[in-house]
């Protein structure tokens, strides 16, 4: 009898063992948001008076689980990344390392973060600047759409950098895909999503860039804006413009014609301007040598002039 006693008791002891591991192992797979900084390259960056030119590009890198080529993709990708002076990327649930490899930024932030450990990746957003971090967090989206989306932990990342004595917030954000109902109504509940996390984290002192995968578009005149009034794939996206008091960088630079989901928001800080200066989409270098384009979006470029006003 106490022989059996004792089996039972370490037999309690290992499963306890193993639930104690299983716990560790999921909590360890929910992940973080990982940062790595250049500090020495940080401290040289160079600081001038006046206003600041910088550039910035938004991307989806389509490297999926299991079905796309990110090897063949991010070795011509990952060196035309230092072109630019921050880079926002979505897409990227795999081999965001080997993005990483040749851009020589002294920021580099991946959002890696799981909803849940049964996710099968976390947002696929990352960040790229040249210029120092003052802060990084993220959010996963509390509602996930279609069946497409659920493998996923779509949310957004934010991270704030110091350009002289300005801070700027650069939020990057990949919203739901689909056409069937809870796909759409995702759409509206993390533009909500992405308004409370905009509105919670940036003082008006500090100028915002809201950039990414919409899967949405604006709306293009009053008439189609009244024929799209129950489209969420268009009242959605400006929904989030006019609640964070927006600005769209390609109807500053084109006029309000186009038409694209991948879109670059801004709104200066408090006693300052930010105005783009130019906008491109499509560029030509973002194509392997045979020709093929290096993911089924385009990239989208801006090149902004930040300036702080006098005061008093």
């Amino acid at each position: 009898m106490p022989l059996k006693k004792t089996s039972i008791r370490r037999g309690l002891q290992w499963i306890l063992i193993l639930i104690l591991l299983l716990s560790c192992w999921l909590w360890w797979r929910t992940g973080s948001i990982e940062v790595v900084l250049d500090q020495e390259s940080l401290k040289i960056h160079p600081v001038t008076d006046g206003p600041v030119t910088f550039s910035i590009m938004t991307y989806n890198v389509q490297a999926r689980p299991w079905f796309d080529d990110s090897k063949h993709t991010f070795h011509y990708l990952s060196p035309l990344l230092n072109k630019y002076d921050i880079c926002a990327v979505q897409e990227c649930f795999k081999d965001h390392n080997r993005l990483w490899n040749e851009a020589e930024h002294p920021v580099k932030i991946y959002h890696a973060t799981l909803k849940h450990p049964l996710k099968v990746v976390g947002s696929g957003l990352s960040i790229l600047g040249k210029y120092p971090l003052e802060k990084t967090t993220g959010i996963n989206f509390a509602h996930q759409g279609d069946k497409q989306n659920l493998p996923a932990s779509k949310g957004v990342l934010m991270a704030r950098f110091k350009i002289q004595d300005m801070l700027l917030d650069v939020y990057t954000t990949h919203i739901a895909a689909g056409k069937h109902t809870a796909s759409l109504e995702a759409r509206i509940a993390q533009g909500n999503e992405i308004i409370q996390f905009i509105q919670t984290n940036s003082p008006p002192e500090n100028a915002v860039i809201l950039l990414g995968d919409f899967n949405m578009r604006p709306s293009r005149g009053t008439k189609d804006k009244e024929a799209n009034k129950d489209n969420p794939r268009v009242y959605g996206f400006d929904r989030i413009v006019d609640a964070l008091k927006l600005r769209d960088a390609s109807d500053e630079i084109n006029g309000p014609i186009g038409k694209e989901i991948d879109r670059i928001l801004f709104r200066p800080g408090k006693n300052q301007t930010l105005q783009p200066l130019d906008w491109e989409h499509d560029a030509p270098e973002f194509y392997d040598p045979d020709g093929k384009a290096l993911s089924d979006h385009e990239p989208v470029i801006v090149n902004f002039k930040l300036t702080k006003e006098p005061t008093g």
